[in-house]
């Protein structure tokens, strides 16, 4: 089965042997390669006690929000990897 990602919820598709394994592998690769770039770049702004204390309260909720959905997608992005491996 291929597992989709859709706003953070996790979707499987039967696919039975019709998968390139390498190429699925790779793919998840670079997705999480890149998620995990975009966490780290959240971290950091939301560590910045200036962007903390100076933005509206509106916009941290969202940062925060940020953070909360690529750690849920990285962990998803993980767990596929392994699958797969």
């Amino acid at each position: 089965a291929v597992s989709v990602i859709i706003k953070n919820v996790e979707f499987y598709l039967s696919v039975g042997d019709k998968i390139d394994k390498e190429a699925e592998l790779e793919k998840l690769q670079k997705e999480l390669e890149y998620t995990r770039g975009f966490l780290t770049s959240v971290q950091k702004k939301l560590q910045n006690e200036r962007f903390v204390n100076n933005a509206p309260e509106a916009v941290v909720v969202r940062e925060k929000a940020k953070l909360a959905d690529a750690e849920n997608k990285v962990n998803i992005l993980v767990k596929q990897i392994e699958e797969l491996s």
